[in-house]
């Protein structure tokens, strides 16, 4: 008997049926994750000593710079800069910086948030009234504002860190200084300086300004939105009229128990759901699509292409806003206030005169979720459509004859190349779609409004509401009950979860595992 020396074909190597394939795939996926998430908890306690190590060295550094530092290095440690300044003329612009920021810094605290940051226990305990002022006129008195004293203690404490994180460097630069003369060296003038800012450091000159963006228009309101969490703050606490005040966990109670709770994990699931298919639905009709246009006996591509770009050109306000008066439904009416209900009723007899046809969006929860589904194939395909056909030009065509030379049919060569391909590409791109599918307030806002409206344990609820919209129905849609602490712990509901699929799908995703095997 001869000994086979043939090479198996590539997409011969796994044999088995595509139920066991997937099947196993499942079991692995899943492996991986829990494997995942017990590694990310044991990391926890390892991340917060090594933190509390670089403190504790931190402070040692300040100790050991000051025991060994002359008397400027020294008095840098009360006036910033000094260490600098007093040495030598060359370092007198860095040292002018350093004594700036401890300026601005006293000043702030004395007259900005300092006054803030010492009511940042109670948030505030003088309400507005009316009484007699000075001059003995009856007049309003401003109280305290509970809402502008957290955001200004929270942005004290921001300044107050990076302040500290100057300090250091204050006397790091004051102690190398010293160093430096003493061994006999010349301090780099201000020109040096600034070439090293703009050439070796120049990542940390780059980034100054974007990093102070984030911190002033995102951090600091992230951390203002999830302390309201432990706050009673709602509508009978608007300030400046109304103070609100520190209740704990009451909030998280509150929207985990009975109340709330129950219609906390509905929109959950429907949360789930819909991201899910609002994601694959787009996805692989998209991606159906762009092969079907990718085609060799196709004619008219760029006709095509055109057509779908169209939908990607009109706004979504536009689009979502008609096709919610498209299927628009009105009861006991002589005329069809929605032009799909007049098609049906006139070419299929569905409907009678009087009962406004069929309620497509505000009727029945399952078909009202099931047309935010279609609807929305039709605005997010042809995104996947042409980040597809990109791919598809790039697939090497010696992979298809190779295959076609081994046997392999389209099924086969679909399987095996193009989805593998697409799927490596497109990995990212989808768990950011997903993430983003999560929190896609435009779709249900403009389509249903959240609806159709439930109302279980006095609560307002929609059968359509995602988280995100449901949180905006809470706090903003009915300002005579906005519950804002409820609100913001939805928030960080929402934030964790979303975080949480993002950071394990991606990080168990083949573009980040083996991001070498398609180069």
């Amino acid at each position: 008997m001869e000994n086979s020396t043939q090479t198996t074909p590539t997409w011969k190597l796994y044999n088995r049926p595509w139920y066991a394939k997937l099947g196993m795939g499942f079991v692995n996926y899943f492996k991986n994750v829990g494997l995942m998430i017990w590694g990310v908890l044991k990391a926890i306690p390892v991340k917060l000593w090594a933190l509390l190590l670089a403190i504790g060295h931190g402070f040692q550094g300040l100790w050991y710079r000051f025991k060994k530092g002359d008397w400027r290095t020294r008095m840098s440690y009360l006036i910033m800069g000094f260490g600098d300044f007093s040495r030598s003329p060359r370092h007198f612009v860095i040292g002018f910086f350093y004594l700036a920021v401890e300026a601005l810094f006293v000043l702030f605290l004395i007259f900005g948030g300092g006054p803030f940051l010492l009511k940042f226990g109670t948030l505030g305990t003088e309400v507005e009234h009316f009484g007699f002022n000075a001059a003995g006129e009856y007049v309003k008195i401003d109280g305290d504002n509970s809402l502008k004293i957290l955001i200004f203690s929270i942005a004290t404490i921001m300044l107050a860190i990076f302040f500290i994180v100057m300090y250091i460097s204050n006397t790091k630069s004051a102690f190398k200084a010293q160093q430096t003369v003493e061994s006999g060296k010349e301090l780099s003038t201000f020109k040096q300086q600034l070439n090293y800012a703009l050439n070796d450091g120049y990542h940390v000159t780059i980034l100054a300004l974007p990093i102070f963006g984030v911190l002033l228009m995102t951090v600091l309101p992230l951390i203002c939105n999830i302390l309201v969490a432990f706050t009673n703050y709602n509508y009978l606490h608007l300030p400046p009229a109304k103070l609100f005040t520190w209740t704990g966990f009451s909030a998280f109670k509150t929207t985990f128990g009975q109340s709330y709770g129950t219609l906390l994990w509905r929109t959950l699931g429907w949360t789930l759901v819909w991201a899910f298919f609002a994601t694959f639905t787009n996805f692989f009709f998209g991606m159906f699509l762009a092969m079907m246009i990718n085609k060799k006996s196709i004619k008219l591509k760029i006709f095509w292409r055109t057509c779908f770009v169209i939908v990607i050109a009109v706004p979504d306000f536009v689009t979502l806003m008609m096709m919610s008066q498209f299927f628009s439904f009105a009861k006991n009416t002589s005329t069809y206030t929605g032009a799909f209900n007049h098609i049906i009723h006139e070419w299929f007899n569905i409907g009678t005169e009087n009962d406004g046809g069929i309620n497509w969006l505000g009727g029945e929860p399952w078909l009202a979720r099931t047309m935010v589904i279609i609807i929305n194939l039709w605005r997010g395909m042809p995104f996947t459509m042409l980040a597809t056909m990109g791919i598809l030009m790039n697939i090497p065509a010696e992979l298809y004859e190779s295959s076609r030379i081994d046997g392999a049919g389209p099924v086969r060569r679909f399987i095996s190349i193009t989805f593998p391909y697409i799927m490596f590409v497109m990995g990212p791109q989808l768990i950011t779609t997903f993430t983003g599918n999560i929190n896609n307030f435009n779709v249900i806002f403009f389509l249903t409004g959240g609806g159709p409206t439930t109302n279980i344990n006095g609560v307002s609820y929609g059968a359509t509401n995602l988280l995100i919209t449901w949180l905006f129905s809470l706090t903003m849609q009915d300002r005579t009950s906005s519950r804002y602490n409820i609100g913001s712990v939805i928030g960080i509901f929402t934030f964790l979860i979303t975080a949480f699929l993002a950071l394990i799908v991606f990080n168990s995703s083949k573009s980040n595992t083996q991001e070498d095997t398609f180069q």
